[in-house]
């Protein structure tokens, strides 16, 4: 008994060393860490209420183009920048979905690569829906 006992209590830490690793790197993106030293991107699971496809010939509502908005730096052009840049996309497979806007601010929904995601604006500033512009939590 007590070898069996023995025999178990050594292999047991040689399973748990063996398992791969998840790590979040700091932009979100999640990691494996593998028993050998390399490592590989999870796959990003899409959640079926967050997904979106656009259908061919899909066309999107029209946003002001004024100069105005351009000098501040608030068109959806900009937002679809700032997305492409932050998520590492091209800004060719983010398609907006809906808008509603003012000079003060605007709230957008987006397709980014069959993702559906909501920004929203204050003032000149873009920011995630839910997203804490503070941290303060």
């Amino acid at each position: 008994m007590k070898n069996i006992l023995m025999t178990v209590l050594f292999l047991l830490p040689l399973f748990a060393i063996s398992q791969n690793v998840k790590a979040t790197m700091e932009g979100g993106r999640q990691v494996i860490l593998k028993s050998d030293n390399t490592w590989e991107y999870a796959k990003m699971e899409h959640n079926k209420e967050n997904s979106c496809v656009v259908e061919n010939g899909f066309k999107e509502p029209k946003w002001n183009t004024s100069s105005t908005w351009k000098r501040m730096g608030t068109r959806v052009d900009d937002l679809k920048t700032h997305i492409s840049v932050d998520m590492g996309v091209d800004e060719k497979d983010i398609t907006l979905l809906s808008l509603s806007e003012q000079l003060g601010n605007g709230v957008y929904v987006l397709c980014v690569k069959g993702t559906k995601m909501k920004y929203r604006r204050t003032g000149s500033v873009f920011r995630k829906d839910g997203e804490d512009v503070l941290k303060m939590n």
